[in-house]
């Protein structure tokens, strides 16, 4: 078999009698189907809270005895979470099958599935996340397999959303997704295929965290800013930044791009990320690491790494359980090497997301691989635009990042030609409720009006302000560039002290720091404090001295 016929057979599987029904809005929660590792006390823990708060009927739930380590064995997953979950399913008519005789190569029974009613299946923190390669159970008839896919290995969400799936599909290489690009798929490629999400994360507690706040995003519509790092490895995977940037954009979310390739870290702006899309760093670092960091709920995270979900209970390794702890909501990664072209879609995911649907659909969507490395972490049924702008801006006003929602009214008030109330709109909210970021803005909207004096006046309210967030530094040396940028010298350079002497700094946002205060202390005549702070710029930028082995007497 050549490898196009072996994709085709995939891509050609015909149905053998109708296509599953899977209910919509309200009725979706009925038909979700959580899946507990009876060995771990926290899956269970989780499921009950998740059917808790969605509404899910309790029984629902199903929990099987499984290893409680993320990697299994492919024996392993077939034995204690394949067939297991397989036949449970068949027995609580989750599914309409009859059963093939025999089992194929790796030992899963194999059925002919007529129809199912699952609209998501949700493994819980406790169910393994990822299956060990095994090469003696790859099964005859790959020789023609390009040997980067000639493996086994994989996501076990990547395996269970194949449970409805004909009986032939080998675990080997991966399988085209029928559902990718496709928000109204056929009767035939639906009924084939389960949509599978994942609550997981570095602790019970974590997880919890993400529903409620999944759930309250979905409430009030999500808040924030966008943030985009591209300058990425690859032509294309920019491409699918740029394209997530411009839906960002579109959506009159105030946006960032870092379009470098210096990798976005604690010198750039980044308060209230409601999504960061960026690539390509392994590990999280600078300030996805920092637990406190203020991110709003139902906040969208996705780093673009071959290896973002080796593991999902570490706060340092990999992508997604970083997120997870500083409390994001929803996101998608790789657990072994997935190769560009069949990782997630970023662009795919946030426009499906734009357009109001939920994120088990989004996550779905922009997948083009199944039996492969994909794994996606949130509340399937949290929809971050269910409501849109207008409501928000009707039920959301008094919210602690209402800020960022006034920003978007005001790009879109600028988008639509209405310069005059956006500054007017932006005005009134800031005398309602007076913020940095909104500061920030209104002072912009002056300055782009010639309109210098009343720019200032709008950014004197930091002189107010003693301590600031780790999230607000940048945010507040941008302020203080712009005050010494408009004759406010002594405010700038106050407000430059405040920053560098913070203690915890990282090394590149000390720098940043220390450099643009010298040139604000140089312009007020500091000339002291500005050869002071230039030297201590220069000394952290300085390569660490050799260290010379000792000569052996």
């Amino acid at each position: 078999m050549s490898l196009n016929q072996f994709f085709l057979s995939i891509v050609g599987l015909t149905s053998l009698l109708t296509t599953c029904v899977v209910g919509q809005a309200a009725g979706e929660a009925a038909h979700v189907v959580v899946v507990v590792n009876a060995n771990d006390s926290g899956s269970t823990e989780i499921a009950k809270y998740y059917t808790e708060q969605r509404g899910i009927p309790k029984a629902n739930i199903i929990a099987l005895e499984m290893p409680t380590k993320e990697t299994v064995t492919v024996r392993e997953f077939v034995d204690t979470i394949y067939n297991p979950l397989l036949n449970a399913l068949i027995e609580k008519d989750w599914m309409n099958v009859v059963k093939a005789n025999g089992r194929d190569v790796v030992g899963r029974e194999r059925v002919s599935v007529a129809t199912h009613h699952i609209s998501y299946l949700v493994t819980t923190r406790g169910v393994p996340l990822r299956i060990a390669n095994d090469p003696t159970l790859l099964g005859a008839g790959l020789e023609q397999l390009p040997k980067q896919f000639k493996v086994n290995n994989g996501s076990v969400d990547g395996e269970l959303a194949l449970l409805a799936a004909p009986a032939n599909l080998p675990m080997a290489a991966f399988v085209p997704n029928p559902l990718f690009s496709k928000m109204a798929p056929t009767s035939a490629d639906a009924k084939r295929v389960i949509r599978v999400s994942r609550l997981d994360g570095p602790s019970v507690g974590v997880v919890k965290k993400l529903i409620a706040r999944s759930m309250q995003a979905e409430a009030e519509g999500l808040m924030g800013r966008a943030y985009f790092d591209i300058g990425g490895p690859h032509a294309k995977g920019d491409e699918w930044m740029i394209a997530a940037g411009d839906l960002a954009v579109a959506a009159y979310f105030d946006t960032s791009l870092e379009k470098t390739k210096r990798p976005m870290d604690g010198r750039d702006r980044y308060d209230a990320p409601a999504i960061y899309m960026g690539w390509y760093r392994q590990n999280a670092y600078g300030p996805w690491r920092e637990a406190k960091w203020s991110v709003p709920p139902g906040a969208i995270g996705f780093h673009l790494h071959s290896f973002s979900a080796t593991t999902v209970r570490s706060t340092s390794k990999g992508w997604l359980g970083a997120f997870v702890n500083q409390g994001y909501c929803a996101t998608v990664g790789n657990v072994y090497e997935p190769y560009l072209e069949y990782t997630h879609r970023p662009q795919m995911l946030l426009a499906a997301l734009l357009d109001g649907h939920t994120f088990g659909e989004a996550a779905m969507f922009s997948n083009p691989a199944l039996s492969w490395q994909g794994v996606a972490i949130g509340d399937p049924l949290y929809r971050p635009f269910k409501i849109g702008l207008d409501e928000q801006l009707q039920k959301s006003m008094n919210h602690s990042f209402s800020a960022y929602l006034c920003l978007r009214q005001i790009n879109r008030l600028q988008a639509e030609g209405k310069a005059d109330e956006a500054v007017a709109f932006a005005r009134t909210q800031f005398v309602r409720q007076p913020s940095l970021a909104l500061a920030y803005e209104l002072a912009k909207l002056y300055a782009a009006e010639d309109e210098a004096k009343k720019a200032v006046e709008a950014l004197k309210v930091v002189r107010y302000i003693t301590v600031f967030s780790s999230d607000e530094i940048v945010l507040v040396k941008k302020i203080a560039d712009f005050l010494n940028k408009h004759a406010e010298g002594e405010l700038a350079l106050d407000l430059y002290r405040k920053l560098i002497d913070r203690d915890g700094l990282a090394k590149a946002l000390k720098i940043s720091l220390l450099e643009g205060g010298a040139k604000v202390a140089m312009n007020v005549g500091e000339t002291t404090l500005a050869s002071a702070w230039t030297l201590t710029a220069r000394k952290l930028k300085a390569p660490p001295p050799a260290t010379t082995k000792k000569a052996k007497g």
